[in-house]
Formats: C-alpha cells, structure tokens, sequence
C-alpha cells in the first residue's frame, strides 16, 4: 500500500544532518572532532540562574515572562538588540535600522533562515551558495525543493569574479529570472572559519545592485559566529553597508555565544519581507518561547552578556591554539595537506591534497579513523552543493568547541595516525 507523502517530506528525507548524527550513534567511542557543539565548560549556568532569579521574584516580570509573547518577540529585546547590533558595527543605532519591526525574534537563527527561505523562494527557484557552504541550510534549502548553484571561494571568502561569471552563465541559460537569493556566512564561516574582509563585502554588494536591473537577488548574510573573534574584532556586516537596508537580510544566534538551549536567534528583515516572514512564524509557533528572552534581556541590560563573551573568546582562542599546534605539527607537515588557521569561530578546514585519501563516510579514511583509530571528523562532501566540485572528496571539518585541550591533542594524533596509515 502506498501511503502519502509531500514532495517536501521527501526533499527533506534527503537532508544531511541526520545521516551525520547516525554516524555519531554508529561510534559511540570515538573522540569527536565532528560536533559543532558549544563547550559545556563555557555555559553560564550562574549568570542564568541570577537573571532567572531576578525574573521570577518580580511578580509582574514573572507573570509576563510566563505568558506567551508576540510574533515578533520581545519589544524590549528587539530594542536592546538593536543597539547591541549598532555597536557591533560601530554606527549609530538610527542607521543601522529603519525601523524595530523590521527585527525578528526567532528560536534560533536555523528557524529564521527557514521562514525566509519559505518566504523568498519557491519549488525550482535557484539560491546561489559558496563551496563549500553551511551544509544544514544546504539540507533547509533542498527540503523545499530549491536549486542550489555554488559560486568558487578562495581564503578570503567568496570570490566576486566568480560570482560575476556565475550570474553571467545563468543568465545566458535562460536561469536569471529563478536566481532569488544569494546566501553567505560571513563571519568565521562553517567550514571553513574565515572571514570576508570589507573590501569583498563591498565589492559582493555593488554586484548584486548591478544586477538589478536585470533581476533582483537578496542576499541572506548568516552572522552565527560574529561574536567569536579571538584578536581583532572583524569588519561590520554587509547588512550595515546596504544603504538601502532593502537587499541585505541578517541573522545572528546566542547559540553559540551564550546556550543553544535558551533558542534564542534574531535576524533582520528588509520591509518587503517582513509581512511574510512573521506571518509565517505566526503559522510555526505564535512567538518564539518568551522566558528566555526575558533572560537574554536580563544579560544584555546588565552588561553580562558582554563580559561573559570576552571570557569564551578567550577559551576558544586557546583550544584553537592547541588544535592548530597540532595540526601543524602532525599533519601539515608535508605538502600533502593545507589549513588556514581560524581566527576565529569553531572550525578548522583542513585539505588532503592527496586523492589517496578520499575523506567522504563511504570511503577508508573516515572508516578506519572511527572503527580502528577512535576518532571523528565531517567529510567535506557534506559541504558541497555540487558532489562532483574537486575538493568535496579531500576535505573534512575539525571542531575545537567541545573536546578538551588535552582531548583535542588526542584526537588530532589519532586522525594523523589513520591518514599516514591510509598513505601507506
């Protein structure tokens, strides 16, 4: 018997995260350089429970805190957020933002970057995408039946040339009129834990404004890891050179900033966008859970937030150190294998220039490195809309978030051992 299913449910049966998660399941043992987790250490379960306390002994805080909240989330945050955003970007809060309505709360950034997917894009319409790119939103985007064209990427972020030449080409297949969005991690990207520089923001921007004319693209900038910088704070967002603020949509999480399980993202929506987002996440939830925001108002208002994220800059910038020294020392000790070092972020992007070592699930190196050498990383496949791009098969993903320094040291000997056994 045939039973029914959505064309959607079957897009999203594809999705890629699951079959990663199956692999942690699969090797329970093994010491993961794989999960893109936040460091337990780091949570900061007492500037919490102070905000909460605060919160629950005020009888008319409570009571709201406990009651559903709007659509658009928290008015007080939204305001908050605004500022915190403006400082970011050093401008003045009146230029970085028409208007409050245009700022959404959501559970988390991955919700917003579904409601505006759903909202911009429709079955068959084409987003352009980096390669490598975030491959979740590769999974969002193919979940609702979305084309997916890659544009190159060099160490600096996506290349506008290349992205010029892309446009060109669809457009001389007849695929402009599809094109609708452009997406881009522009901070401490996952994988790769790179950062655009100004000059490219700016150069990415004037190119979609030529464009215009011929056919209207926005461009979705993923901000996840803003906050993570290790030495010098990074360039402001695109979001605040778009004069218009009618092209660029930004979003940024406190996932990994300050808890994942608070859900709290936001993100901001050009005019045009607004009525259909937030009429979608009417549909989703009503409101993103409202006691958390109450608690992220609480640690912006009292300056906590900020303190606590100069203390986990400081501990990431040492366990990604320790990565690197590692790295260095046991891998990119030839000229087989090639990483940045991340100046910023969770991530380590490392590059086998070697097709004996074929880093995809399927293939020898991640097996032996699991079954025999007890360690885990994400093969770059997952991070390619194209699985025939060169570099999807010698590529993988190493995370310093979670694992100890000690850990991290571990695990990078044990991955070096399984490649140098593989090359034998």
């Amino acid at each position: 018997m045939a039973f029914p299913s959505s064309n959607r449910g079957q897009w999203a049966g594809r999705q890629q995260i699951g079959y990663l998660m199956q692999q942690g399941v699969d090797y329970p043992n093994c010491l993961s350089l794989a999960a893109g987790l936040v460091d337990y250490d780091t949570f900061p379960a007492d500037l919490v429970l102070q905000a909460t306390q605060k919160i629950l002994t005020d009888p008319a805080q409570a009571r709201a805190s406990l009651q559903y909240g709007t659509t658009p989330g928290s008015l007080e945050l939204r305001r908050q957020l605004l500022k915190h955003l403006a400082k970011l970007d050093g401008v003045s809060q009146e230029s970085e933002a028409g208007s409050i309505d245009q700022l959404l709360i959501t559970t988390g950034s991955q919700q917003f970057l579904d409601l505006v997917s759903q909202a911009v894009l429709n079955p068959g319409d084409i987003c352009l995408v980096t390669a490598p790119s975030y491959f979740v939103y590769l999974s969002t985007l193919e979940g609702i039946g979305v084309e997916l064209v890659s544009v190159d990427c060099d160490d600096q972020g996506i290349i506008p040339a290349s992205l010029q030449e892309t446009l060109e080409r669809l457009e001389q297949a007849g695929k402009l009129p599809l094109v609708k969005m452009l997406y881009l991690v522009s901070y401490f990207d996952n994988p790769r834990g790179i950062t655009m520089p100004l000059n490219r923001r700016q150069e990415v921007l004037e190119i979609l404004e030529r464009w215009s004319a011929k056919q209207y693209l926005y461009l979705l900038e993923d901000a996840a890891y803003r906050e993570l910088w290790f030495e010098e704070p990074p360039p402001q967002s695109i979001y605040s050179l778009d004069q218009s603020k009618e092209r660029v949509i930004y979003t940024q999480t406190f996932s990994k900033s300050l808890s994942p399980g608070l859900r709290t993202g936001f993100g901001l929506l050009p005019k045009a966008l607004v009525k259909p987002v937030t009429d979608l996440k009417s549909i989703h939830d009503f409101g993103s859970p409202h006691f958390s925001q109450f608690v992220v108002s609480e640690l912006l208002s009292s300056g906590q937030y900020e303190q606590h994220v100069k203390k986990l800059r400081e501990s990431y910038r040492e366990k990604s150190q320790v990565m690197w020294n590692a790295v260095s020392d046991s891998i990119l000790t030839s000229d087989l294998a090639h990483a940045e070092q991340p100046g910023g972020g969770l991530y380590v992007w490392l590059k086998l220039d070697d097709k004996v070592c074929d880093t995809r699930f399927s293939q020898r190196l991640f097996r032996d490195a699991a079954e025999k050498h007890h360690v885990m990383f994400v093969p770059g496949e997952l991070f390619y809309s194209d699985p025939s791009h060169p570099d999807a098969n010698l590529t993988m993903r190493l995370s310093y978030g979670v694992q100890t320094q000690q850990k991290l040291k571990e695990g990078i000997e044990r991955l070096a051992n399984a490649i140098a056994e593989v090359r034998k």
